[in-house]
């Protein structure tokens, strides 16, 4: 994969899909998502498990962790533009065979069939952490778990008590030393009228 990985970071930015710094710096970050290196069990992928990135965008962290990780990937982007960008780059890195980008709304995918069977949910600025652990939540599998990208600061931005509610639990948080991210593991019961509609979640945010 690597021989044109760089190249697709490049279109990637050239396209204004990721920022020029993403691209320079995206597989580093990208590698991050799955706790190596940083004093705990590293986050791993088996051949028969699904992993899915929502809001993927310019491919950040999702091409990068196909590549990285066995198991089948689902990439989820609703801009028809940045889904035309993901179907080439994944034709480019030769991994038609285990990933798919899914052109849609998150929401909708995670009321579809791809709800409760992912083992692992990546999301890299993918919105606020309420929508984050909402559209999240619902498409984890028991035991799957959301890694997210956060802030610097370290600072927990999750409410325990709205997790809950998410059948979410926080598993605590990393930094590579350039990024960090936090776990967040699911129970395998996430009611069923998560996640709610955009509307209703601008509305009324879970916290």
């Amino acid at each position: 994969m690597t021989g044109s990985l760089q190249e697709v970071l490049e279109a990637a930015s050239a396209a204004g899909f990721v920022t020029s710094a993403a691209a320079v710096g995206g597989v580093e970050h990208s590698t991050g998502f799955l706790r190596q290196n940083a004093g705990q069990p590293p986050i791993l992928l088996a051949d028969c498990d699904l992993g899915i990135d929502i809001g993927s965008g310019g491919g950040l962290p999702g091409l990068i962790l196909a590549g990285l990780t066995g198991g089948t990937w689902v990439l989820v982007e609703r801009a028809a533009r940045k889904c035309t960008f993901l179907d080439w780059a994944v034709g480019e890195l030769g991994l038609r065979d285990r990933v798919d980008v899914v052109c849609g709304d998150v929401v909708d995918v995670a009321r579809g069939n791809l709800r409760g069977r992912a083992a692992l949910v990546t999301a890299r600025g993918f919105g606020s952490p309420p929508t984050t652990a909402e559209c999240g939540a619902p498409l984890l599998s028991t035991g799957g778990r959301l890694v997210v990208s956060e802030p610097p600061s370290g600072t927990s931005r999750w409410s325990v008590e709205a997790l809950e509610q998410l059948d979410l639990r926080d598993e605590g948080a990393w930094h590579t030393g350039s990024a960090h991210y936090r776990a967040l593991v699911s129970g395998g019961s996430c009611p069923e009228r998560f996640p709610r509609r955009n509307s209703r979640q601008a509305a009324d945010p879970l916290f």
